[in-house]
């Protein structure tokens, strides 16, 4: 029964994050957070490339050094599976992806 009080008593107290002006000082801390790391990617890209000692060619060097470039490419690469595997969940009659609901039942 001590076990179920502790539980009632800590569902009845509002925790830090329930009050709004708290839930809006951590949205701004966070968007903060991002504008900083993004400002810091831009002076690092800008002034140098992070990877240069391992290639010599400077084709590579080109794209790489572009600000937030392994943050757009890596977010674009994850939008591309997303649909690629929406798109192969669709084909035909014949599911690549998905199985019917009672599939093991059967």
């Amino acid at each position: 029964m001590r076990k179920n009080s502790k539980i009632q008593k800590s569902r009845t107290q509002p925790s830090w994050l329930d009050q709004p002006e708290n839930r809006k000082k951590s949205i701004r801390w966070f968007y903060g957070l991002c504008g900083f790391l993004i400002l810091i990617d831009l002076v690092f890209s800008l002034g140098w490339h992070k990877h240069a000692a391992f290639s010599e060619d400077l084709s590579l060097h080109t794209v790489e050094t572009l600000p937030a470039f392994y943050g757009v490419f890596g977010f674009l690469g994850c939008a591309v599976l997303v649909y690629l595997s929406k798109f192969l969940s669709r084909i035909g009659e014949k599911n690549i992806l998905t199985r019917e609901e009672d599939y093991w039942e059967k």
